[in-house]
């Protein structure tokens, strides 16, 4: 926990009084929770509000091939579904490292 200073307006201070005197909490206890609760519904709000859920259902009324996460290459280089690229050996076995 980091500790502050502040300076508030005498209606502020009198809240804070009287919250912590009906709760039995400090006033800094009272601060912290209204704190905590701001945050977390600017977190909310900013969640409900960022622009990246307009993009859902965007690519649903396009035209085009549904198949392109399956078949990347295809599209990308043209090369036909499905087809098997040979492994190349890459050291022959007599090449390999031999302490003396």
């Amino acid at each position: 926990m980091h500790r502050m200073q502040i300076s508030l307006t005498t209606t502020q201070y009198e809240f804070l009084q009287s919250e912590a005197f009906v709760t039995g909490k400090s006033m800094a206890a009272i601060l912290r929770a209204m704190l905590d609760e701001t945050i977390q519904q600017r977190q909310q709000d900013v969640l409900a509000n960022d622009p990246i859920w307009d993009v859902i259902g965007v690519g649903e009324t396009i035209d085009g091939p549904t198949d392109i996460s399956e078949n990347v290459d295809k599209y990308l280089y043209g090369e036909p579904v499905n087809q098997a690229v040979p492994l190349q050996k890459i050291a022959d076995d007599s090449d390999e490292y031999t302490p003396h």
